[in-house]
């Protein structure tokens, strides 16, 4: 029965971390169609349509903080759980510190951005992609600018990071 109950709550948490990677491919309208072939590339790339409801900017953040509670809420309770495994509570602690490090690097990368003068920016890192989103039209320098913010923080080489403009 601990056999099934472990795999069950990993393959739920599995699907959420699926899912949060689904909704910011929608989110970013790519639906994992083009590759990361380079700056040229992506500037060539069609800008991110607001979101019908308001600021695109605004809603993929309350999207992104909805999925990352239901993330936050799913290992806390493996975690709570008095009768996960020693092997099934190692893996959601270090799955939870792996999402809180994302969100940290997220945070930070999207606060360097604005710093450097641009309006608003949006990012999502897993482990292997990045992809960000910037408010307004962007130039080669810019994005090359961005592109070394981003591999800074993450230490993701360029072909891991998507840069594309938004309104």
């Amino acid at each position: 029965m601990k056999f099934i109950k472990k795999y069950l709550v990993l393959m739920v948490v599995a699907v959420l971390f699926v899912g949060a990677f689904v909704l910011n491919l929608i989110a970013n309208g790519d639906g994992g169609e083009k590759n990361n072939m380079g700056i040229e590339e992506t500037m060539a790339e069609t800008p991110v349509e607001e979101a019908v409801s308001g600021d695109y900017f605004e809603t993929f953040r309350q999207d992104r903080e909805e999925v990352r509670k239901l993330e936050m809420q799913y290992l806390d309770e493996v975690i709570a759980t008095s009768a996960t495994d020693q092997e099934t509570l190692a893996e959601a602690q270090e799955q939870k510190l792996v999402l809180v490090e994302n969100m940290e690097k997220e945070f930070t990368i999207e606060s360097m951005i604005k710093a450097k003068g641009f309006e608003d920016a949006a990012v999502t890192f897993h482990s292997g992609t990045v992809n960000v989103v910037v408010k307004g039209e962007l130039n080669d320098e810019q994005v090359a600018q961005i592109l070394d913010i981003v591999q800074d923080e993450t230490g993701e080489p360029a072909k891991n990071i998507k840069v594309m403009a938004g309104e």
